[in-house]
């Protein structure tokens, strides 16, 4: 199972202690990089990953005795010998956190979950932390004695049309770490039964888009509906939002034939051209699945681009 700040939120509730490890530092070859992170539990159980191996091992032994002691701990290691593919090092906090942190953590979740990029300010002597919202307030934490770690907002990705690929795309997404918003014009496509994954299912009218569809600059919109007309309807309507990225299926003739009348109708062309459509990395993709992933795989591909 992948990290996630509901899963430290969820365990804590369940477990009522647990360590929390972040890579804060590397250098050379490591498997993974820095902010990787891999939850702890008292039974050595594990949610996450900094890397795997004895190092993991070593690190996950040594976390369940800082559970029994209710301590933190910095923990250094080096990948050397012949059995390691990598040769670097790794610098590794281990936090210890119980149910009297559930506040805190809840606070944290809430916050990104509603599409804030906020910190995570850790006291690496005093091991406490706390949450800063501001880049205007990090400048007094900016020494040695802290880290800060920005969590980001998950980014969003919009399906619109609840059909065959739907389905296998907002699995895929939700297994990616996407909020997962499905919108259908058919009352009984948009149910939990179909998208359990979904965050968010809505069923409306394509002429009219509801009021309360909050697009954002990390959103990615999807336009999968089961008629061509639909989707020329909701880009006329969605162009004028902020998004990161927007994409509609169909052959280059078609999506040649609506992008022209898109322009015709005084739409700006650099946006008009930035429409990814066909839709999906070229990989010979034909049954709904595979579509799927030749979508996410182009989406992930732009969400990342600056990295």
């Amino acid at each position: 199972m992948e990290f996630s700040w509901e899963a430290l939120l969820d365990n804590l509730k369940k477990y009522k202690e647990l360590i929390l490890t972040t890579i804060i530092e590397k250098k050379g070859s490591t498997p993974r990089g820095v902010n990787a992170s891999m939850i702890v539990l008292p039974d050595s159980s594990i949610i996450g990953t900094i890397g795997g191996g004895p190092i993991e091992n070593e690190i996950i032994e040594e976390s369940v005795e800082l559970i029994k002691n209710k301590s933190n701990k910095i923990f250094e290691k080096y990948f050397s010998g012949e059995e390691v593919i990598c040769g670097g090092r790794i610098k590794v906090v281990a936090e210890y956190f119980s149910e009297n942190d559930l506040d805190f953590i809840e606070s944290l979740v809430n916050k990104y979950l509603s599409g804030k990029d906020v910190y995570l300010v850790r006291d690496l002597e005093k091991f406490k932390s706390i949450i800063v919202e501001h880049d205007e307030d990090l400048k007094r934490f900016q020494t040695e004695k802290f880290y800060i770690q920005k969590i980001k907002s998950l980014p969003e990705l919009f399906i619109f049309g609840a059909g065959h690929i739907a389905i296998p795309l907002s699995k895929i997404a939700a297994l990616c770490d996407f909020n997962v918003h499905i919108l259908d014009d058919r009352k009984d496509y948009v149910t939990k039964e179909r998208f359990p994954e979904a965050s968010g299912l809505t069923f409306c009218d394509f002429n009219e888009l509801p009021t309360n569809l909050n697009f954002k600059n990390n959103s990615f919109i999807v336009l999968v509906t089961r008629e061509h007309a639909h989707d020329e309807i909701l880009l006329k309507q969605i162009l004028y939002k902020p998004y990161k990225y927007i994409g509609m299926i169909g052959s280059k003739k078609r999506v040649g034939s609506v992008k022209e009348r898109l322009i015709n109708a005084g739409f700006d062309t650099d946006k008009v051209d930035n429409i990814h459509a066909p839709i999906g990395l070229k990989i010979n993709s034909e049954t709904p699945a595979e579509i799927a992933v030749s979508i996410i795989a182009e989406i992930i591909k732009v969400k990342n681009e600056n990295l």
